[in-house]
Order: structure tokens, then C-alpha cells, then sequence
């Protein structure tokens, strides 16, 4: 199954991998520089803060990733790359355990994240895999309270879309 468009643990762009030396110093071409590193300790013990802005930009990679949870097991990661692969995506796609139960796929366009997240869910070698997307904040651990709903309004008079419009952003709640 070799193919350029179904990358392998290959989730940081770049050539070659980074020593944590180089990826911090900034020494070789990367763009993730943290250029003042604050050393600091919490609870005894030595630690770096690293701010909010940085970690956005570690995760600016991650745009177009999504998680595939497996509520009951988990198929092979060869099965679910196979599966991915045979999707016939536009760009690549890059997949790796996160868990035993999950797995990250990054997307490298959003055609193809679009294509693949509006399905929500896929069997994967009769293995049940439902989809949510990933940020640098989702425990995978812990079940997500928020769902997607779908409302729908049958006949909606043109002079109101723009109610559905607000609804669409947030700006108003039923």
C-alpha cells in the first residue's frame, strides 16, 4: 500500500525530524521557535510555560484533524489507513494511534476533512468508529456533552433566514 497521498506518522511538516534541542533553539529551518522559554518550577518539580499563543501554533498543523473513537475495538492501524486510502481522497491523509481505542487522521485540505467529518461515523473492518474533531483541549478519555443537532424548517419564508443565519452562528438560542 505504498502511496504518497497516505502519509505515515509523518504529522509534523518538515523533511526530517527534530532533536527537542532543535525544535525549541530554533536552530533548524522550523517554524515552531519559542523564542524566551520561561523556566519555572510548580511543586518542586522544573517546568516551562509555554503560552497560549504558542500552543495555537503547535496546533495550527492539526487544522484538519479529526479523532476516530472506537467504542468497542479497535480494528488494526493498517486497517484503518487501508480504509482511508480507499476512500480515494484528493490529498493525503496521515493516521496514528492515539490510544487503544483512538486514533488522530490529519487531513492536509479541507476537502477532503469536509468530506470525511460530514459522514460522522464509518465501519471500519465491522468496527464501529465515530468521528469528532480534534483541539489542543479534547481529552479523548472523557465523552464530548456537546452533539451535533439538525433543525430543520419546513417552508421558512425568505424574510426569516436571517434567524436561521443567527441561529447558525450563536448569536441566538432556541
Amino acid at each position: 500500500m505504498a502511496s504518497s497521498r497516505l502519509r505515515d506518522p509523518g504529522f509534523l511538516s518538515g523533511s526530517s525530524p527534530l532533536s527537542f534541542k532543535q525544535a525549541l533553539s530554533g536552530t533548524s529551518s522550523t517554524s515552531l521557535v519559542f523564542p524566551e522559554l520561561k523556566v519555572s518550577s510548580f511543586k518542586g518539580m522544573p517546568s516551562l510555560w509555554i503560552s497560549e499563543m504558542e500552543i495555537e501554533s503547535l496546533a495550527a498543523s492539526f487544522e484538519f484533524a479529526l479523532v476516530g473513537k472506537f467504542p468497542t475495538s479497535r480494528p488494526s492501524l493498517d486497517a484503518v489507513r487501508k480504509f482511508f486510502f480507499n476512500l480515494k481522497l484528493k490529498g493525503e491523509v496521515s493516521v496514528t494511534v492515539l490510544n487503544q481505542r483512538n486514533v488522530l487522521i490529519k487531513f492536509f485540505n479541507e476537502l477532503d476533512y469536509c468530506r470525511v467529518f460530514a459522514h460522522r461515523s464509518y465501519f471500519v473492518n465491522n468496527c464501529f468508529m465515530k468521528l469528532i474533531k480534534w483541539s489542543h483541549t479534547l481529552d479523548v478519555e472523557i465523552e464530548s456533552p456537546v452533539v451535533p443537532v439538525w433543525i430543520s424548517f419546513p417552508n421558512l419564508r425568505a424574510n426569516l433566514f436571517f434567524l436561521v443565519r443567527l441561529l447558525k452562528e450563536g448569536r441566538l438560542m432556541i
